[in-house]
């Protein structure tokens, strides 16, 4: 089954007590560009017996993440990496109040839950999956900026993360749903897992 597409990357706010996990103020990070997903596998463990090999376990360890999208809005940025904001205020500004957006000692970055959905196409057959990785944290994505040349060149960000095991029950990590025939089918699975409820 070949990979071909991806879209509708989604956060939500992580929080768990005990095994409980719940979500909130979920919403769309913005258009996906890319998602890469790198993991990190124990080594195995292995019980000999009788002069051999007779068990082997492997858990995993954590992983990474690094997604690009379109752009990271302040409201999204805000959510999704507890950056903070202020108004600038200057007599010499004569447009609406501009802010600075801070990331400093304020600076509270929130576990999340994420979703996104992955457009797959078999024997030439055109299908959707979801991919949830039910907690994460996204570190600050580093900026690129190039002056404007002939031509337009689009910086997009890079937001890196770290994936982690989940506090639910079995400790998920990642959640792959079967096969769907609509990307809508696929999207309504991801927010009714990170409990978002009406318009992105």
């Amino acid at each position: 089954m070949a990979k071909i597409g991806l879209s509708k990357p989604y956060f939500a706010k992580y929080s768990s007590t005990g095994s409980t996990v719940t979500y909130s103020e979920g919403a769309l990070i913005g258009k996906a560009v890319e998602l890469s997903i790198e993991l990190e596998e124990g080594d195995d463990n292995i019980l000999y017996a009788d002069n051999g090999p007779a068990e082997s376990a492997n858990t995993f360890s954590g992983g990474s993440l690094t997604l690009t999208t379109d752009d990271l809005l302040p409201d999204v940025m805000m959510k999704v990496l507890g950056v903070t904001e202020e108004s600038i205020t200057s007599e010499e500004i004569q447009t609406e109040t501009p802010k600075w957006y801070n990331w400093d000692d304020d600076q509270s970055t929130p576990y999340l839950g994420f979703g996104a959905i992955v457009k797959v196409q078999n024997n030439n057959v055109i299908g959707y999956q979801a991919v949830i990785l039910p907690k994460i944290k996204l570190n600050n994505p580093s900026d690129t900026f190039t002056t404007q040349g002939e031509t337009i060149e689009f910086g997009t960000p890079e937001i890196p993360g770290t994936i982690l095991r989940s506090d639910a029950d079995k400790h998920p990590w990642k959640k792959v749903s079967s096969v769907m025939d609509s990307e809508a089918d696929a999207e309504a699975a991801i927010k009714q897992f990170l409990s978002i409820t009406g318009e992105p």
